[in-house]
C-alpha cells in the first residue's frame, strides 16, 4: 500500500461497531451476544437472562455467538409483513420485510443480522422472530446442534419431570396449568428441549403459559390474562407463571415419563404405548436434517420413551388427569 488510495467504502456495513457484549445461558448452552443496540440487549436479557449465569460452554464446542446490529440507514417500520424462514444445508435465513434479515451458520454456531431501529424497539417481535428463533435453531438443527426437541409441555416435582405431548390445541398448556395449581413446577408450555449430559435433561422456557381464549371457562382466574396475537394468526391468552405461581418456574428437569394427550369423552385413564408407536407420535413434528442429527433425535427420544411412555385420555375433568400423573410419580419414586 502506497497511501495513495482513498478510504474504501463500506457498503455492506462491515465496520458497524458492536460495543455491547454480554454472555448468557440459553437452555444450558453458553451464548455470547454482540450488538450496538440497547434495545436488542434488553430483549436478550428478557429472553435468556433468567436461565442464570452460564457455567460452561455447550458440549463439544465453544458456545453460540449472535451478532445482531441495528443499521442506522434502515428505515423500515410497521406494519410488518409475515416473516420468511429458509434453510439450505447448514445455512439458515430469516427475514422480516426488505431490511430486517439474519443468517445463521448451523455448523459453527454463529448467527449475524441487521435490523431497523423500529424492529429493535418491537420487543415481542424481535424476540420471537430473531433472537429466540435463531438461538433455538442453532441448538436443535444442523451439524453443530446439541439438543433435540419434543412438542410438549412439561411440569416437575422435586426435579422429576413429566412431559405432555400432543399437537396444537390438544391441551398441553391447560394440563400444565392444572398441574401447577396442584403444586407442580412449570418447565415449559409448548416445546421441551432434550440434551444428553450424564443423564437425560429436559430444558424449557417456563415463564409463560399460553391458552386458547375458551380456557377462561375452565379456570376463572384466567379471565384477567392478557390476550395477544400469535404469529400463526391465533388469539391466545398469556399467563405469567411467576405472577400466578411464585417460585415455581423451573428451567430444567429430569424426565420421568412421556404422556401423549388424547381427547376422551369418558373418564380420564392412562395406558402404556409401545416404543415404535411412541417414536412415530414424536416424529409428527420432526424437521428433516443431517443423518447424524436425526440419529441424535432418535437416540434421545428412545431414552425418553424408555423412562415410560403412555397415552393419557382426558376430557374436561383435568383434575382426574392430574390425579393420574400424581399417582404415577408416587408409584415410581426412587
Amino acid at each position: 500500500m502506497t497511501g495513495a488510495l482513498r478510504p474504501a467504502r463500506d457498503p455492506l456495513g462491515r465496520s458497524l461497531p458492536a460495543e455491547l457484549v454480554e454472555t448468557f445461558a440459553a437452555l444450558g448452552a453458553t451464548l455470547r451476544v454482540e450488538t450496538n443496540s440497547p434495545e436488542v440487549l434488553a430483549a436478550c436479557r428478557l429472553g435468556f437472562g433468567r436461565f442464570g449465569a452460564p457455567s460452561a460452554a455447550r458440549p463439544g464446542g465453544a458456545g453460540l455467538r449472535l451478532r445482531l446490529l441495528v443499521d442506522p440507514i434502515f428505515v423500515e417500520t410497521p406494519p410488518w409483513p409475515d416473516p420468511v424462514f429458509r434453510r439450505q444445508g447448514d445455512i439458515f435465513y430469516v427475514s422480516l420485510g426488505c431490511q430486517n434479515t439474519a443468517v445463521a451458520d448451523l455448523a459453527s454456531g454463529f448467527a449475524t443480522g441487521f435490523l431497523s431501529s423500529a424492529l429493535a424497539r418491537d420487543t415481542r417481535l424481535l424476540r420471537t422472530v430473531f433472537l429466540e428463533c435463531l438461538v433455538l435453531t442453532l441448538l436443535t438443527q444442523g451439524k453443530g446442534s446439541t439438543h433435540s426437541y419434543v412438542h410438549a409441555s412439561a411440569v416437575a416435582r422435586g426435579g422429576r419431570g413429566l412431559l405432555f405431548s400432543g399437537p396444537s390445541r390438544s391441551g398441553k398448556s391447560t394440563l400444565a396449568f392444572a398441574c401447577a395449581r396442584r403444586g407442580f413446577d412449570v418447565v415449559t408450555d409448548d416445546v421441551a428441549y432434550l440434551v444428553e449430559d450424564e443423564e437425560l435433561t429436559a430444558w424449557g422456557r417456563p415463564w409463560r403459559l399460553r391458552f386458547l381464549p375458551e380456557c377462561r371457562g375452565l379456570y376463572p382466574e384466567l379471565a384477567t390474562s392478557s390476550p395477544h396475537l400469535r404469529l400463526d394468526g391465533n388469539d391466545c391468552l398469556e399467563l405469567d407463571v411467576e405472577g400466578f405461581f411464585p417460585g415455581r418456574a423451573r428451567t430444567r428437569c429430569r424426565p420421568e415419563a412421556l404422556f401423549f394427550l388424547e381427547r376422551s369423552a369418558g373418564a380420564a385413564r392412562c395406558e402404556p404405548v409401545e416404543r415404535d408407536r411412541a417414536l412415530a407420535l414424536l416424529s409428527r413434528d420432526l424437521v428433516d436434517d443431517a443423518p447424524e442429527v436425526m440419529a441424535r433425535h432418535e437416540r434421545l427420544w428412545t431414552r425418553l420413551i424408555a423412562r415410560g411412555a403412555y397415552l393419557l385420555y382426558s376430557g374436561q375433568d383435568l383434575d382426574a388427569a392430574v390425579d393420574i400423573v400424581e399417582s404415577f410419580l408416587a408409584a415410581t419414586r426412587d
